[in-house]
């Protein structure tokens, strides 16, 4: 991250969920947060995943105010668009 930083990045985008601290733990002591503490504080705008280990279903973990939390969901919408295409053909398409 220090590195990246000192390149001139804008955005990290980390895919490394939060582990799951007991409830008398100190996160911000933990040293990857206080490198995006860090970033963020370097004007980087930091992304982490939220991970799956919140305390109740479909909840996560995401402590960090610094920094956003993103998650994956699923859906079932479908989206219908046209494709139009320079030879004059049409393919209908479906967008998730």
């Amino acid at each position: 991250m220090t590195e990246a930083v000192k390149d001139g990045v804008d955005t990290l985008n980390l895919s490394v969920e939060p582990y799951e601290p007991g409830e008398d733990t100190i996160t911000f002591l933990d040293v990857f947060e206080i490198f995006t503490l860090l970033a963020r504080r370097a004007g980087v705008f930091v992304v982490q995943a939220a991970g799956n280990k919140g305390s109740d279903p479909s909840s996560v973990v995401s402590f960090s105010p610094w920094s956003v939390g993103v998650v994956a969901c699923s859906t079932y919408r479908s989206y219908p668009a046209t494709l139009f295409l320079g030879n004059g053909q049409s393919w209908v398409i479906r967008q998730v």
